[in-house]
């Protein structure tokens, strides 16, 4: 169609609104800008709106409706956040929303076409595209106004949306038949016109029902076809495809991904397809339901394990690898798999630890012993005799219900007299520490998860006390809290069983903590106030798990499930397949934004502002790049194909510049962010050190607009561009300062509730309580209990000491001749009068019982109230860090970070994602950063190197077990060559490593890269001072050392004369004073020897160990030094104090799976294992070799590129071996004899020196 303007259209100039990321309409005058205080154009258009509370708004007359759609859309694309919250909250409230059915009621048909097209182009169009501004649709703010409008515009039933909607088609139906309209703008119409569509149907989760709806999705699939959509390809028309099918998979429940590509549901008969032993999940199970978490979708599975599942003997169901034995396929299938064996890797190993502690509490007579634990490879601490002596609500920091749990001591802690000594232990202690994971397990089976809220003094409660029943001695009452059978005369008051247990050293028996519920939302309250009030049988008792911590993976469980239902993933026909694809046959296209007419990249980022452009399409001129660039011939066909195909993978063995070559894309995209309409790039990287490198690389190369998510970075240099540090510069907008305000005064309303119900619940059997209560449901009884005269007129006097509760309870029994005691049914009928003591006891317990229960009931109400009030604060809140995020170009966080904020960051729209280390990370969070409008994905990695980490031995591919699992493959690697794949997608490989001496390696290009080749710089090494070899092995035959089965670090090994060897070498090539700062680093596969190490050599050296190494140290519980340890330092002579301060030498040292993508000068590896079994452990993995042999620093300066300058101070020191090996590379000829020899020869490790030989 061409561009031909109708009547008073010519008043309307389409322009790019590069902010909000669509086209825009504009009034042909202009507008003032706006005044300090308030926009003056915005407080007229507002005026136009109506005036609140006004019986009937006046309709607009043609010109007013026009001019208001017009400046509200005009407003909207001033810069500042501000008018437009405005706009839509005024278009949210009871006049505005007048204003918009009246737009949705122009009647199409009663004009002519070129009038229809005239009211369609400046009312409706412009009106639609204000409610679908990017900002309104990502803001959390505008979340309930954006909600408002658009359920007034689906209205009762549909029937609004479907009389607004029939009457539109066929406006552009006859639109695309002539040429009124510009082909931008049509495109433009339908595009707004299927937003507003898809945001409808997702505000209503009735809109599938309706049938016209369904019909809607054909009349729009015609009129965005090829022939009325030029160009096709245009960034709006592929914005109206990705709508189209958005609703189509809403209105299908998800059942489709694109319009070809479907992923069925496999019925109940194909159970016979199962393997020998694999049952499926849920009601597909051959026997039912495991338990009552057990499910067919993932999305009904609680992410904590329930009551019923820990208590359930039946193997849970975990898909294998084999995509057909799957019990639901596709994308789907895939998630499943994903969520199943991850929660298994995380959950499953908690679960099965309280499962063997219920095992003890439910055996007669057998209470757990308090000591620590190992089930699985899993560590967990056991407290006995748990009370809750009180429970809380704490509004600071939102914190909610809490509740003070007492328990008995830890057995060393009993032993210390002195409260100074146990205050000690417990500050040095890892145990407990805040916000670590507990599970409370009674034997009666039920079992609630918590978390450490706090661990130093525990708040007294205080309350109002009068009128509390005071019971004599001897007589046992309902406690609110669970008491064990302790008695206390004011029942109402917290229990402490006499303990002065008010935190964890105060008392040397008992000591108590402050825990707040996992799931404060979820979990009934009476799980937490309702526990065993006085049943004496009953036992509690605390499970700890140290160092497991939930945010580390609920979020990407979490974000699993949220994938699983909208089934909105990118790439799914490559990482999810629905049929078996020849290996050859997989084609990868480009980025559907670089499809749009006259795109492409523009490469003077790094080719020194040489003219050279790339078309995705078209050949490319290799050489130009290759001779105005610093790249090499792989790393520049690398970044070619990353630029040119959707999802691109890149493997970088050592040495050969990963890093460096993931940053030249990202240089050529930032040139493009804007023609591309691409929002913030992605960074996502495994570890927090190798994001800091990362982004510090782009931070080089000028790029300022970077934003960083996390509080694990440690540069100095990215702490100005942290987003905690940018938000709090950033004021909130005027309606989000209103937001937070209403949040704050609904959350303390709740607060305030939920308060009086626990100072309720704490009165519950006072006297007050119980009359108010009989008076609802029994008020015979409560006129006789109550009663101020007899039946004879008589004023009745009580003890003073004594309420009418205490004196009916302690009286004479009423009938002298029962001796048979009523049950409670029938008691509820008797006159009190008439029962004997142990009657009315029993009716006592029972008021006591119904009067909590209904409290319970109103308090779980209230604290979901809460918990919804809250997070709405929440959401207000972050609105400021969303408004901060949309300004970046370039946003970098880890893996985790990014599952923790995928709501925020899908908020933001973006088209391309980084993934660093992509080798390193698991499938299942490699998925969950495929976010909905992911275009573009570049993954760099290397399969060869080490896997990612699984806690489950059982799911390793390392297991021959668990090979059918293999949950530590990554995405990266299957799509690359598992076996078991049935995809391969096309990659590149570097193949110039500039880090490692010819000599050093050959050993690896001999056995895993063939086509590894040298720089010329690492020819131009120079000795390695002190050392007569380059390259040395060391034999010995001295024995490892081994935990016994009692102690956590019996899976891990040492050896002590390696240590001894390892610091005398240490020494010697510090004293040479050639080596500097962290030149030398120490590498060890094992954690106890690393404890050993750093015992050794911090007595003279500065060590620094990564984070990564000392989580690990914390969970062995060997990260403070044993109280020998600590003696031997104290008693340092001054001479030694000296050297360590003169050599002033900080020395890197790690284990091997902690040390993958960082390198040094030196390194010497201490490889352990020396024993009769030739066991050889953790080096029997191919990857976990590769990573030793690697790890010799390039001969660049770390700070300038991979490839530019040449210091001559780097060396490389490995050892030849005196009697064992004559020719290292004879022993590495294959990965087979490779692992075989490290196992009984000696070590190969990345440099330096390794001392370990096999027996």
């Amino acid at each position: 169609m061409a561009a031909v303007g109708i009547n008073r259209c010519a008043e309307i100039s389409w322009q790019s609104d590069q902010e909000g990321g669509s086209l825009t309409a504009t009034s042909s005058r202009k507008i003032r800008q706006p005044a300090p205080q308030e926009n003056t154009e915005l407080l007229f258009w507002r005026r136009k709106l109506g005036r609140p509370g006004e019986k009937e708004t006046r309709p607009f007359f043609e010109g007013e409706l026009y001019d208001f759609c017009e400046t509200a859309l005009t407003l909207m694309s001033l810069r500042e956040s501000d008018p437009r919250h405005q706009i839509i909250t005024s278009l949210a409230d009871e006049t505005g929303l007048a204003r918009i059915r009246e737009v949705m009621e122009l009647k199409f048909c009663r004009h002519s076409l070129g009038k229809a097209t005239e009211l369609f182009t400046r009312a409706t169009l412009p009106l639609m595209q204000v409610i679908t501004h990017k900002e309104v649709l990502s803001s959390l703010v505008l979340e309930m106004s954006r909600g408002t409008i658009f359920n007034v515009m689906y209205g009762i039933q549909g029937r609004r949306a479907v009389i607004f909607y029939e009457g539109l088609i066929k406006l552009l139906q006859q639109i695309s038949l002539t040429e009124l309209l510009d082909e931008q703008i049509y495109t433009l119409s339908l595009s707004t016109a299927l937003t507003v569509l898809s945001q409808i149907i997702e505000c209503n989760q009735t809109a599938n029902l309706v049938e016209e709806f369904h019909g809607f999705l054909k009349e729009f699939t015609h009129l965005l076809n090829p022939v009325s959509i030029k160009p096709i390809n245009s960034l709006r028309a592929q914005d109206a495809v990705r709508q189209l099918t958005k609703i189509r998979n809403r209105l299908e429940f998800g059942a489709t991904i694109t319009t070809s590509l479907e992923h069925p549901v496999l019925p109940l008969a194909s159970l016979g397809s199962f393997e020998v032993g694999i049952d499926g999940p849920g009601q597909i199970s051959s026997q039912g339901p495991r338990h009552d978490n057990d499910h067919e979708d993932i999305c009904n599975i609680q992410i904590m394990p329930t009551a019923g599942e820990i208590r359930s003997a039946r193997v849970e169901y975990l898909p294998t690898v084999d995509t057909t034995k799957f019990h639901i396929g596709g994308l789907k299938g895939l998630l499943d798999r994903q969520f199943r064996l991850l929660r298994e890797d995380t959950i499953g190993q908690l679960r099965d630890c309280v499962q063997c502690v219920l095992e003890e509490l439910t055996t007669p007579g057998r209470e757990p012993g308090a000591n620590t634990r190992m089930q699985h490879g899993t560590r967990y601490l056991v407290y006995n005799s748990v009370v809750f002596s009180d429970v809380m609500f704490e509004m600071k920091g939102n914190r909610g219900l809490q509740v003070v749990a007492e328990f008995n001591q830890p057995l060393l802690v009993r032993n210390m007299r002195s409260k100074e000594d146990r205050k000690r232990w417990w500050s040095e202690t890892k145990q407990l520490q805040v916000d670590s994971l507990l599970c409370l397990v009674d034997s009666n089976g039920r079992s609630v998860f918590l978390s450490v809220s706090q661990r130093e003094e525990v708040a007294k409660t205080t309350g109002d006390l009068d009128g509390l029943p005071m019971v004599p001695n001897g007589i046992q009452l309902p406690s609110m809290f669970g008491s064990h059978g302790v008695q206390n005369s004011r029942t109402d008051l917290p229990l402490n069983n006499g303990s002065m247990a008010r935190n964890l050293w105060n008392d040397q028996g008992r000591c108590a903590v402050t825990l707040q519920l996992v799931d404060l939302a979820t979990h009934g309250v009476g799980e937490i106030i309702g526990r065993s009030q006085s049943e004496t049988a009953i036992m509690q008792v605390l499970v700890e798990f140290p160092g497991v911590l939930l945010p580390s993976f609920r979020p990407t469980l979490e974000a699993l499930q949220s994938m699983s239902s909208d089934l909105d993933v990118p790439f799914a026909d490559m990482i999810a397949p629905t049929h078996s694809k020849d290996e050859n046959s997989v084609q990868v296209g480009p980025p559907a934004y670089s499809l749009q007419p006259s795109f492409t990249f523009d490469m003077w980022p790094i080719t020194n502002d040489y003219d050279l452009f790339l078309d995705p399409r078209k050949a490319f001129d290799m050489d130009n790049l290759l001779k105005n660039s610093s790249l090499d011939k792989a790393q520049g066909a690398a970044l070619v194909n990353a630029l040119g195909r959707s999802l691109a993978l890149i493997q970088g063995p050592p040495g050969t510049g990963k890093s460096y070559v993931a940053v030249q894309p990202v240089k050529v995209l930032l040139a493009r962010r804007e023609e591309a309409e691409m929002g913030p790039i992605i960074c996502v990287c495994y570890t927090n050190h190798a994001l800091d490198q990362f982004l510090e690389q782009i931070l080089s190369q000028g790029t300022k607009k970077i934003i960083r998510l996390g509080a694990g970075s440690k540069s100095e240099a990215l702490k100005p561009f942290n987003l905690r540090n940018i938000s709090q510069d950033t004021e909130d907008t005027k309606v989000g300062r209103q937001a937070v305000w209403q949040a704050h005064k609904v959350l303390e309303k709740a607060g305030k509730e939920i308060t009086s119900l626990l100072q309720d619940l704490r009165k519950s059997s006072s006297t007050t309580s119980i009359k108010r209560h009989l008076l609802g449901v029994n008020p015979h009884h409560a006129c006789e209990l109550f009663q101020t005269t007899d039946e004879d007129g008589f004023t009745i006097v009580q003890n003073e000491r004594q309420g009418p509760i205490q004196h009916w309870l302690t009286e004479r029994a009423g009938l002298r001749g029962q001796s048979q005691t009523r049950p409670l049914r029938e008691l509820r009928f008797c006159r009190l009068s008439t029962m004997n003591q142990e009657e009315r006891i029993t009716l006592h317990k029972s008021w006591v019982a119904d009067i909590r229960e209904s409290l319970t009931d109103e308090l779980s109400a209230a604290i979901n109230d809460f918990v919804e009030s809250r997070d709405d604060l929440n959401r207000c809140r972050r609105d400021r860090d969303l408004r901060c995020l949309e300004q970046a170009h370039l946003i970098g966080l880890t893996t985790s970070g990014l599952a923790r904020n995928a709501d925020l960051l899908r908020r933001l729209a973006p088209k391309v994602l980084i993934c660093e280390e992509a080798g390193e990370i698991l499938e299942a969070h490699t998925v969950t950063a495929f976010l909905p409008t992911i275009e573009h994905a570049i993954l760099i990695g290397d399969h060869e190197q080490l896997r990612p980490q699984v806690q489950n031995y059982d799911l390793s591919m390392e297991n021959p077990r668990g090979r059918k699992y293999s949950l530590d493959v990554s995405l990266f690697e299957r799509l690359i060559r598992h076996p078991d794949s049935d995809t391969r997608i096309p990659y590149d490989t570097l193949e110039v490593q500039r880090r490692m001496d010819p000599s050093i390696s050959r050993l690896i290009r001999n056995t895993i890269y063939p086509k590894l080749k040298d720089h010329e710089v690492v020819e131009a090494y120079p000795s390695v001072v002190g050392m007569r070899k380059r390259l040395f092995w060391l034999d010995h035959r001295v024995p490892e050392g081994r935990g016994d089965s009692s102690q956590f670090s019996s899976t891990s090994h040492w050896n002590d004369w390696e240590v001894e060897v390892l610091v005398a070498l240490v020494t010697h090539l510090v004293r040479q004073g050639t080596y500097k700062n962290e030149a030398i680093a120490v590498l060890t596969p094992y954690v106890r020897q690393l404890q050993k190490i750093r015992n050794a050599l911090g007595t003279v050296f500065d060590i620094v160990i990564g984070d990564r190494d000392v989580e690990e140290l914390e969970k062995q519980d060997i990260s403070t030094l044993t109280t020998e340890s600590r003696n031997t330092e104290l008693r340092l002579d001054t001479t030694a104090v000296v050297q360590k301060a003169a050599l002033s030498q900080r020395l890197r040292i790690a284990t091997v799976d902690n040390f993958q993508g960082e390198e040094a000068d030196v390194v010497i590896v201490s490889l352990v294992r020396s024993n009769e079994k030739k066991s050889c452990g953790f080096l029997r993995t191919t990857n976990r070799i590769n990573v030793l042999l690697s790890r010799a620093r390039h001969a660049f300066r770390r700070k300038a590129a991979a490839h530019s300058h040449v210091d001559s101070d780097k060396n490389v020191v490995m050892h030849v071996p005196t009697n064992v090996i004559q020719d290292p590379v004879t022993m590495l000829q294959s990965a087979k004899s490779l692992v075989h020899e490290c196992a009984n020869r000696a070590s190969i490790g990345a440099l330096s020196f390794a001392a370990n030989h096999v027996t």
